[in-house]
């Protein structure tokens, strides 16, 4: 049986039906902008999922020679008609989650050409899940999120052909909001929320690896950004977002105020 994953964070987030299990977090993409001057300002959009359907959308601006901002989300969801050979009976169970997060950091391009591009960004999140199960019990959890993102890239002369590799390493607050789930015929799961309930933060270890080939304005890309909990291996996650879409880059450059002259 296919999973349901709700993944946030977005913008973080989460939710995955599997066997008629649910997965409690899985990660939004990063963002890595690799900027190389001040006021470039990156749009990025994609589709992600395996078992379910997600979209990341980010949106980066550099403030300035060395410091730049971002706002980043993710949403994914997905249901299936569940069906029992032996008794007939079927259900539906669907899991769906958002999240959004904001952050600040200092890039630095170096090398000739300004070809290499190192950055940190560090930023925090939040997001919710809703999971429905079997006789439509039900299930809400926020989360928070915080995080340290460093990662080193190439961005072509043009600009045209962009690679990079980053590591994100997050604090992660996982609570269970409400649940109305009895023993019959939810038991594992509610096991699993047992779990988040007793055991609500994880350190998790989140590599990245990005490719993006075009022109300067427009450029296709493929993202893997994976997961790996540091802390609480019972916790019910994903462990990998595969992202395919686009990025836009604008140059905003301040007018020039008109000066007169007698």
């Amino acid at each position: 049986m296919k999973k349901i994953i709700f993944n946030p964070v977005l913008i973080y987030m989460l939710v995955l039906l599997t066997s008629c299990s649910h997965y409690y977090y899985a990660p939004n993409a990063a963002n890595i902008p690799l900027f190389k001057e001040k006021n470039s300002l990156e749009v990025k959009g994609g589709f992600s999922g395996d078992s379910y359907n997600g979209a990341d959308i980010q949106v980066a601006y550099s403030v300035s020679k060395k410091v730049g901002v971002m706002v980043n989300s993710f949403f994914a969801g997905e249901s299936e008609d569940v069906s029992n050979f032996n008794s007939g009976y079927s259900h539906k169970e669907s899991g769906s989650g958002s999240y959004i997060e904001a952050g600040a950091g200092y890039y630095k391009p170096f090398g000739k050409n300004k070809i290499w591009i190192f950055e940190t960004y560090g930023g925090a999140g939040t997001g919710g899940e809703k999971h429905i199960y079997d006789y439509s019990q039900s299930a809400t959890l926020h989360l928070t999120k915080y995080f340290i993102q460093p990662s080193f890239g190439y961005n072509s002369k043009k600009e045209t052909f962009q690679f990079a590799v980053g590591c994100r390493f997050s604090s992660l607050n996982l609570k269970v909001k409400s649940a109305n789930l009895s023993a019959e015929p939810n038991q594992r799961e509610k096991g699993k929320l047992d779990n988040i309930v007793s055991h609500a933060n994880s350190f998790l270890l989140e590599p990245s690896y990005m490719i993006a080939v075009g022109g300067e304005h427009l450029k296709f890309y493929f993202q893997i950004t994976t997961s790996k909990n540091l802390d609480n291996s019972y916790l019910f996650m994903d462990i990998g977002n595969a992202s395919l879409g686009a990025k836009l880059k604008f140059n905003i450059k301040p007018k020039k105020s008109a000066t007169n002259t007698l």
